[in-house]
């Protein structure tokens, strides 16, 4: 998956740095931002997500702020990033006020401040996006870890902490600086906005797709295809997985279903305007020598696409591909091309002789006209 910049997380960054570097030595602002269950207001409930009691207090929130904001903006994009922070927090002081009114009164008068409740939203999609990813605790030496778990019992203890936390406060006269129902509140917001997201779907799918690729990457071609089969039998298949399985059948020597899936891949792709998934299907192609076997529009769709990446070298190739079956109904047409193309190239003698080609084999056909018009530009031979 592409790593894109993380804007809205060091955007996030910045903004709670900036009113944390404000707020120092202003003890009265600190208590005028946060949320006191008994004067509640939405005002109060956006600015306490963005002012924290010190340095110590924000740095360890800033921690998990990037470590689970990155992973998470990565899949989301920085709007829905967004939306997931904002009700988050907006869930986590929910609950720690509706607890201030029903089981910890002592809460009632006390400001809540911090983004921990918004950043535990994050840690809630994550945990369900992620569930397969381990969590690693130990090195085992210097360049590798040793001791791991799963990510999901890694949230399932960190839930357990925050409820036992909770439910001893709930029984001081005194609350703790820890505001673990807010923790529990942003959560459970963000765990069901993963769920109504799809994020447990699409995490099994990075995982399986994870698998396959590490599969191709050790040779074990056949393990990737078991992997790849639930992908690529969906409604709409990603043209990458697609592809993988033309690799797969490729590495087992079948090139019939290699040619399918590439095939397959290469359609779908340039549904979808992905060009570089499309030129490295027709590569593929090419290299089984079955980039005949495309249908004509398929063919000009990817030309037209090559020539808006500005990417000849490669349509070169693959019309030198396609010049070399004669069966071609369209072979008059790709010949044209590729003379055009070795003439934008520097190349003109070399566009001259496929220019004559076409005058000689398809003296008839209305590429030999434009051919001939070309050919006035060409040299006379003695």
């Amino acid at each position: 998956m592409r790593v894109a910049f993380p804007i809205a997380t060091l955007a996030m960054v910045g903004v709670n740095t900036a009113v944390l570097l404000w707020v120092s030595n202003r003890a009265e602002s600190v208590e005028s931002w946060g949320f006191v269950p008994a004067h509640p207001s939405l005002v109060s409930a956006f600015t306490s997500m963005g002012v924290h009691m010190g340095w110590l207090h924000w740095l360890k929130n800033a921690l998990f702020l990037v470590l689970f904001g990155w992973y998470v903006e990565r899949v989301l994009g920085w709007y829905r990033w967004l939306v997931l922070y904002v009700l988050s927090g907006l869930g986590a002081i929910g609950l720690h006020w509706a607890m201030s009114l029903t089981i910890q009164p002592a809460l009632y008068h006390e400001g809540l401040v911090g983004a921990s409740g918004a950043i535990s939203g994050l840690v809630g999609y994550f945990a369900l996006r992620f569930y397969r990813h381990r969590v690693r605790l130990l090195w085992a030496s210097p360049s590798r870890w040793g001791v791991g778990i799963p990510m999901w019992v890694g949230v399932v203890l960190w839930v357990i902490l925050q409820g036992v936390g909770a439910i001893l406060d709930a029984g001081q006269p005194t609350p703790s600086e820890v505001g673990y129902w807010a923790h529990l509140g942003g959560f459970a917001t963000g765990l069901t906005l993963a769920l109504m997201w799809g994020a447990g779907a699409a995490g099994e799918r990075e995982y399986t797709l994870h698998q396959a690729e590490q599969a191709l990457q050790q040779g074990a071609a056949g393990d990737a295809l078991r992997y790849l089969e639930p992908l690529s039998n969906t409604p709409r298949p990603d043209p990458y997985w697609l592809y993988l399985k033309g690799v797969a059948w490729t590495m087992l020597g079948d090139t019939d279903e290699a040619r399918t899936a590439f095939l397959h891949a290469l359609q779908n792709a340039l549904h979808q305007r992905t060009y570089a998934l499309a030129a490295q299907a027709a590569d593929q192609l090419a290299q089984l020598g079955q980039l005949h076997a495309l249908p004509a529009s398929m063919l000009r769709a990817l030309f037209q696409h090559a020539e808006r990446h500005h990417d000849s070298k490669r349509a070169l190739r693959w019309l030198e591909t396609l010049t070399r079956h004669p069966e071609l109904p369209e072979r008059p047409e790709w010949l044209l091309l590729h003379a055009r193309l070795l003439r934008q190239h520097g190349q003109p003698d070399a566009a001259c002789a496929v220019f004559q080609q076409i005058l000689t084999e398809y003296p008839d056909s209305p590429q030999a006209m434009i051919a001939q018009l070309h050919s006035t530009r060409c040299p006379k031979a003695p």
